[in-house]
């Protein structure tokens, strides 16, 4: 059921609800957008690789110079409910950055202090601290990823204060988040973009990536000379992964070529698939039980996937959601509500637009 639909001005192109106890109201939504006049031709650019035609517009341009002009930041809102008004979401602060790609909270506070991060079309990560007093929020730290990229993509470890990042040029770089954000850790992990990194929810050792190359691959992050696991299962770029919430041996991946895939990180063989009818940029696992899996799937809406019994060749759809024209974002409300209902924020680029809508676990 839709809620509520909000115009964000800008392209949408993720969203993230707090998962902290007591601020689990609170969702972020980075927008970006790569200014049309600022465009030159390529023969006033270095020469670039031509990228997916159906990833963020100022990734795929053979355009793509210094000198364009990106906009974009972070809008901050703040769900609310009553017992007479359905849910609803009211913003706080619109924060203006340079064009942000993707968004992550960490699962609990650092230093008691709620923390996020971002990684930036300028290629920076950032590490900003939201104050729930006042919803204002401050910059604590950023560190450049590597000279002309775009942040792709960020993970929080789930046990340490560590903090993967990825960019355009293929590179994986890993920070420690203490007083100051320092960079423990930095490699080539593939050919082309990578446009995808994450931490196993369980071992805080493993890092998994995706790119371009449509290598889905695991870092041992003790020895980064050669990745512990490289898969080319998926025929185009993988571009999101996922460890199970509850199932250590569970990790999911999507791709540009429109399938999801459940593997066991055990014997790294596939478990389960689906196929999608779009690209799958988001994947997130609902963490209630673990049994439902929320994606982005760009030209093809947004979709829930029951996966109660995998490995039985029955992953389903339980809901598609196409009230959107390119899906980037995806994410669940941790807020508890009545029932079995779920709270869902998704968002949709070129139509600037964010959703909010509910499904009903059976």
């Amino acid at each position: 059921m839709n809620l509520q639909k909000i115009d964000t001005c800008l392209n949408a192109d993720s969203v993230e609800f707090c998962p902290y106890e007591g601020l689990q109201q609170f969702l972020l939504c980075g927008t970006y957008k790569l200014e049309e006049s600022t465009k030159l031709n390529s023969a006033e650019c270095e020469s670039s690789s031509e990228l997916k035609e159906d990833v963020l517009e100022d990734k795929h341009s053979s355009t793509l110079c210094s000198s364009q002009k990106r906009n974009g930041g972070i809008i901050l809102y703040k769900l609310i409910q009553d017992a007479v008004c359905r849910p609803s979401l009211d913003k706080c602060l619109s924060l203006d950055i340079c064009g942000v790609l993707d968004i992550k909270w960490p699962n609990s506070p650092i230093e008691n202090e709620a923390v996020f991060g971002l990684v930036n079309a300028e290629g920076y990560i950032q590490v900003l601290n939201l104050n729930p007093e006042d919803n204002s929020i401050e910059t604590l730290a950023m560190c450049e990823l590597s000279p002309s990229s775009l942040g792709l993509s960020l993970g929080w470890s789930a046990h340490k204060k560590l903090v993967t990042a990825s960019d355009s040029h293929g590179n994986i770089s890993i920070y420690q988040i203490d007083k100051e954000m320092s960079q423990v850790s930095k490699w080539k992990a593939h050919e082309y973009e990578a446009w995808i990194t994450a931490f196993d929810h369980f071992n805080p050792d493993i890092v998994y990536t995706g790119g371009d190359d449509a290598k889905f691959k695991a870092w041992d992050v003790r020895d980064l000379t050669h990745p512990t696991f490289c898969s080319k299962r998926h025929s185009m770029g993988v571009c999101s992964i996922q460890s199970h919430p509850v199932n250590e041996h569970i990790v999911a991946t999507g791709s540009y070529d429109e399938n999801l895939i459940i593997w066991d990180n055990r014997q790294w063989k596939p478990l389960d698939s689906i196929a999608l009818g779009g690209g799958i940029w988001r994947i997130k696992w609902d963490p209630f039980f673990g049994t439902s899996i929320l994606t982005a799937t760009m030209y093809n809406g947004a979709h829930i996937i029951d996966c109660r019994e995998i490995g039985k060749n029955s992953l389903s759809i339980s809901v598609e959601y196409q009230d959107h024209n390119l899906a980037y974002g995806a994410d669940w409300c941790r807020l508890k509500t009545e029932g079995k209902t779920a709270i869902v924020s998704t968002c949709s680029f070129y139509d600037h637009s964010l959703h909010l809508w509910k499904w009903n676990f059976e």
